[in-house]
């Protein structure tokens, strides 16, 4: 660790992703940052904070997660982020949002209209519209619209509890198929994000096309079965990552079985 880093505050340490994050910068440090993570549940700083270290940059994990009564609790959040960048004097926040805020279908980049039709992409685009309307002076930010996060979301949720899988099937005989975003592509667009002289006020975060839940299921080696597609379900949520690949270079395409091979390594594994 030198002595001229810059530091970086992460709040929401406890959740999926902060613990994910986590490990993969313990095994691979990232240069010219020290991280300090912050978390309900104890971390290098238990929150609240009494007394807020200096920082040049704040990622933001926390969030009310799909399902959760207090799917609200996402504005609330951003409100403590901006306020806490105040606090630590950092000048850059970064944002989680979601590809929820879309909707369903392929295509969507970051100029595409938010349609979200669950309870969460609501929530998420509330979030994004404070955000927009409360900037605060010295202080930029990037809201990140992230795909599902590999070991992070309900899918894995399950491939990490006992019994059976049930997957719906759609009409044309297919799964669901979602962007996705490994651990690793995460933290090198923050990173890149953080270094940057051109942030970009919103940022697709993904991996290059869409993956069939049923290919991540078959590479965790977990039984499924399938079953009707009720009405409603989603077939397929695609984002494009031109943007990205601008600020991190052209990166190849992941499989299943490269994704489920990095959520491994990770500690995780099917029950």
């Amino acid at each position: 660790m030198a002595k001229d880093d810059k530091h970086l505050l992460v709040t929401g340490a406890g959740g999926k992703l902060g613990r994910l994050l986590r490990r993969y910068w313990e095994a691979s440090p990232p240069e010219g940052w020290r991280v300090h993570w912050v978390s309900r549940q104890g971390g290098d700083f238990r929150w609240p904070l009494e007394d807020a270290p200096e920082a040049e940059a704040i990622l933001a994990l926390w969030g009310a997660t799909p399902g959760a009564s207090n799917l609200g609790l996402n504005v609330t959040l951003a409100k403590e982020a901006m306020a806490l960048a105040e606090r630590c004097g950092a000048g850059r926040v970064l944002h989680c949002s979601s590809s929820a805020v879309y909707g369903a279908g392929t295509g969507f980049d970051e100029d595409s209209p938010m349609r979200p039709v669950t309870e969460y992409g609501k929530a998420k685009r509330d979030m994004e519209h404070w955000i927009a309307e409360h900037p605060v002076e010295g202080v930029e930010t990037c809201i990140l619209r992230m795909a599902n996060v590999i070991g992070a979301e309900m899918l894995f949720a399950a491939i990490e509890g006992t019994g059976p899988v049930r997957l719906d099937q759609f009409a044309d005989g297919q799964g669901p198929r979602r962007s996705y975003l490994s651990v690793s592509r995460f933290a090198e667009a923050v990173l890149a994000l953080l270094e940057t002289d051109n942030m970009p006020g919103v940022l697709n975060v993904a991996e290059k096309g869409a993956v069939a839940m049923a290919a991540l299921l078959e590479a965790a080696e977990k039984p499924f079965t399938w079953q009707d597609a009720p009405e409603g379900a989603v077939p397929i949520v695609a984002l494009e990552t031109g943007v990205l690949e601008t600020i991190l270079g052209e990166t190849g395409s992941k499989t299943a079985d490269d994704l489920v091979a990095e959520w491994r390594a990770l500690g995780g594994r099917a029950g």
